[in-house]
């Protein structure tokens, strides 16, 4: 695979905290106010609205790979771990963690679909959890 530029790389960032945000099938109020109180999108130097953009192709994601019973599939281990690997910039990769935790506990609950995502995206990146902390 071809190495992408930082900026790309940003764009595929802003994918997975997109994915984060709605992997247990709710996006909540307390999770847009955690990506605004914390400022992930100039973290990651992206605008506001590209992390809203990217949400709403996330739902329509989901909504297009949904079974016969019409029940979105929100998480796609195979499809996240591509895109984990389209971020190879350890910075940007340290910013993703940790703003991928911080959405992730912003509604009080870690989702089993949540924590899925944090292992795989903390074991394929080799980022211990101690790593974090600070």
């Amino acid at each position: 695979m071809k190495p992408i530029n930082l900026d790309e790389q940003r764009t595929v960032a802003v994918e997975l905290v997109a994915q984060v945000m709605l992997a247990d099938g709710m996006l909540a109020n307390r999770e847009v106010d955690a990506l605004d109180r914390h400022g992930i999108a100039q973290l990651l130097g992206v605008p506001r609205d590209a992390l809203v953009e990217a949400v709403i192709e996330r739902c329509q994601w989901a909504l297009d790979r949904s079974g016969p019973e019409r029940t979105p599939r929100l998480v796609d281990i195979e499809e996240f771990e591509r895109t984990l690997d389209r971020v190879t910039d350890p910075e940007l990769r340290d910013l993703v963690c940790r703003a991928m935790l911080v959405l992730a506990k912003s509604d009080g609950v870690i989702s089993q679909p949540e924590q899925t995502l944090l292992r795989n995206m903390l074991t394929r990146w080799e980022i211990p959890l101690e790593q974090l902390r600070d």
